[in-house]
């Protein structure tokens, strides 16, 4: 779950959450609206024991995340302006088990708090953020007591009901393309890999079967597509004189949705001088097979008509 907190006047709710299973939103919540919009079909039995968990912890995290926001502008001395406090809190299952279940929160984009809620751990440089013992056992209580069973049976609901989306593998489509750079006359070589999901993805650009290395690459962050699934692109800058040596460079990619490796070549077109070069000598061989054909027929007609005179 992300929630976002605002301060200061914009056109955004002042608090809002998302919630995502496998980086699909399911349900969100604003302070605008003030009501969860769920993609969830929701039973009878339900109704009553999940909204109450979610009203009290909804108004709990927007308390703690307001309260936060006012500290840290007031360390940070800002009186005006528009400033962010965000939390991310995620719980993982791996074969059924809880794996993971941690909170990190931020301030403007910089992290400032970590806990893990399993272990209990709490990492923080704000002393404000540092808890008390009676205030670390509360929190103890309250995550392992609510927060990761909601958690964890939000997860595996919407695993069982939307399980043909969230756990739907989608192939990568993979192509290798490439584009001069106006100012500087280089090749740009790009691996693109789109149309996938879920979003995990490895990709591997090879020059000569030897992976390139990241510094001389960008890009690589992954993507959203409007439609669900994910992208993700790496670029090379290749000069003239690496372009006439001739390089083969392979974009490799790895996915859930493939059993091996989707592998896509490119190798640079021979330039303009070589290929001018190499069509006049043709034109040349041609034109010398040519003549050594032709005299070869005359002498031998010559020798010919010689024959038939004797």
């Amino acid at each position: 779950m992300v929630a976002t907190f605002i301060s200061g006047e914009t056109q955004f709710p002042e608090f809002t959450t998302v919630l995502l299973v496998n980086d699909v939103p399911v349900e969100y919540y604003d302070s605008d609206i003030k009501k969860v919009v769920s993609r969830r079909h929701w039973r009878v039995n339900d109704i009553m024991e999940e909204t109450f968990l979610r009203d009290f912890g909804t108004g709990d995290v927007y308390t703690r995340m307001k309260t936060s926001s006012h500290i840290m502008m007031k360390r940070s001395n800002h009186t005006q302006g528009v400033h962010v406090y965000q939390v991310f809190t995620a719980c993982d299952l791996e074969d059924n088990t809880l794996n993971r279940f941690f909170v990190i929160s931020a301030y403007d984009g910089e992290e400032k708090c970590q806990y893990d809620a399993i272990r209990h751990t709490q990492n923080t440089m704000i002393p404000e953020f540092v808890w008390s013992k009676v205030t670390r056992e509360i929190k103890q209580m309250t995550y392992t007591n609510l927060y990761q069973p909601l958690c964890v049976r939000t997860l595996r609901r919407y695993l069982q009901e939307d399980k043909n989306i969230l756990l739907r593998k989608e192939r990568p489509r993979v192509r290798v393309i490439q584009k001069t750079e106006p100012h500087s006359g280089r090749t740009q070589v790009s691996c693109v890999a789109t149309g996938f999901y879920p979003r995990r993805v490895n990709m591997t650009l090879l020059r000569d079967d030897r992976p390139v290395p990241d510094r001389e690459l960008t890009g690589g962050e992954v993507l959203p597509n409007g439609d669900g699934t994910y992208q993700l692109r790496r670029s090379l800058s290749v000069s003239e004189e690496e372009l006439r040596e001739r390089h083969r460079y392979t974009c490799t990619v790895s996915h859930l949705s493939v059993d091996n490796k989707l592998d896509v070549n490119w190798e640079p077109e021979a330039p303009a001088d070589a290929v001018l070069i190499s069509a006049v000598l043709i034109a040349v061989l041609v034109l010398t097979a040519l003549i050594i054909t032709a005299i070869v027929l005359c002498r031998r007609r010559r020798h010919t008509g010689e024959g038939d005179e004797d």
